[in-house]
């Protein structure tokens, strides 16, 4: 990971590889959503995303009590904003710029 840093078994690594690979995804959603407004009407935008949100209340591969349905109806619920809003011009929380 970085230098000076103790090396890590191999159950370590996997965990480090899985959140590596989540964050990422994340970052390409976000791309995705945030230029939806070039390509899409806000209709389209807004029926886009109802349609992922119902398949994250509704996915038998995500358990009904788990907390990764809530988390991502949380990051998809911030990152679609700039879809719902013409003028979105993202936070202005510091800690996020």
């Amino acid at each position: 990971m970085g230098s000076g840093a103790s090396p890590m078994n191999e159950e370590q690594e996997k965990i480090v590889g899985l959140c590596r690979t989540f964050v990422t995804s994340m970052m390409d959603v976000e791309a995705g959503i945030t230029t939806m407004h070039e390509k899409m009407s806000k209709a389209e935008r807004q029926e886009c995303l109802k349609a992922v949100l119902r398949w994250v209340d509704t996915a038998p591969e995500i358990p009904a009590n788990s907390y990764s349905r809530e988390l991502a109806r949380e990051i998809l619920g911030q990152l679609s904003a700039s879809a719902f809003y013409e003028d979105y011009k993202g936070s202005a929380d510091s800690y996020i710029q």
